[in-house]
């Protein structure tokens, strides 16, 4: 029995390693980049398109900052005159022992909703705007909608979850791993005593496993329901996703007063190969985010199937 303890302290032990040098966080992105994206943040010469009058804000997620997630779309959504905005957060704080490799999108969800909020104030008050629409990748959709749900629920007209981790992930990815996925790891580490969610906390940030399905910070944000009144949601999905597990766990319920329009980046295009990063490239998904902020776009350009 004694060997057999050692042994399950020991796979546990490994497994706490992987996870803090191995865990692939949902983005699969270097935290070193360009941190600015031409034609945004134009917070004082920015003038819409009359059909585009709110300002659209993007919301990177975990891993990737703004410049590495939203270079294809902001272009394109600027191009097509909107007002777009864009913010980098959630990275190591000097003096903190958090998120040591410097994540970006690593921090506490809750706290990150914070800097959005703040964010978000300054957009309005450039641009005099009542509401303004969010768009966000992966983790990026939690962070918005901790903060809809926790700080402010009537600044936001539409949110476009990306490959949002909105019912957590398993984090299938690593399921060549002896232990099996990420989330399988952590489990048994938890279980063994050991402190895993202290060692991801301090390489990763705390993001990272407040993501993952049964997460307590999970758990407090759905409960009572995915939406808050008075919010347009459009979840955009890809059956290829690796990184949300499983897929689904991406869209969401409508509660009161809330709509809500689920869709998968194959519905009209079977069998198309778009990965989680690849919805914020692919030509396809940024034709459903376009039409999700503006309707009437799927009038004139129909849906691409390449």
């Amino acid at each position: 029995m004694g060997h057999l303890r050692l042994g399950a302290v020991l796979a546990a032990s490994v497994s706490v390693l992987v996870l803090a040098f191995l865990v692939p966080v949902p983005a699969y992105a270097a935290p070193t980049e360009e941190s600015t994206l031409p034609g945004v943040n134009q917070f004082t010469s920015c003038t819409p398109a009359p059909e585009h009058q709110r300002p659209v804000v993007l919301v990177h997620g975990n891993g990737s900052g703004m410049a590495a997630t939203w270079r294809t779309l902001s272009k394109r959504l600027s191009d097509s005159g909107f007002c777009v905005f864009a913010l980098d957060y959630g990275r190591h704080q000097p003096g903190s022992d958090e998120n040591l490799l410097d994540l970006a999108g690593g921090s506490d969800i809750g706290e990150s909703a914070d800097v959005l909020a703040a964010f978000i104030s300054k957009v309005r008050s450039a641009t005099a705007a009542d509401k303004v629409d969010v768009v966000a990748h992966s983790m990026g959709a939690l962070t918005a909608r901790h903060y809809l749900k926790f700080v402010e629920r009537n600044t936001i007209h539409t949110v476009v979850s990306v490959g949002g981790t909105n019912h957590g992930s398993t984090f299938e990815s690593n399921t060549d791993l002896p232990l099996g996925s990420n989330s399988e790891i952590r489990r048994q580490a938890v279980a063994a005593g050991l402190p895993a969610d202290e060692v991801l906390a301090a390489t990763v940030g705390p993001a990272y496993a407040q993501q993952m399905a049964g997460s307590s910070f999970l758990t407090q944000l759905n409960a009572g329901g995915d939406t808050v009144p008075g919010v347009d949601y459009v979840a955009v999905a890809t059956r290829g996703d690796r990184v949300v597990t499983p897929p689904e766990s991406a869209f969401l319920t409508a509660g009161p007063d809330a709509t809500v329009r689920n869709v998968w980046v194959q519905d009209g295009c079977p069998g198309l190969a778009v990965d989680h990063m690849g919805l914020t490239t692919h030509p396809r998904s940024l034709w459903l985010i376009h039409t999700a902020l503006d309707p009437d776009h799927a009038d004139t350009n129909p849906a691409p199937c390449p």
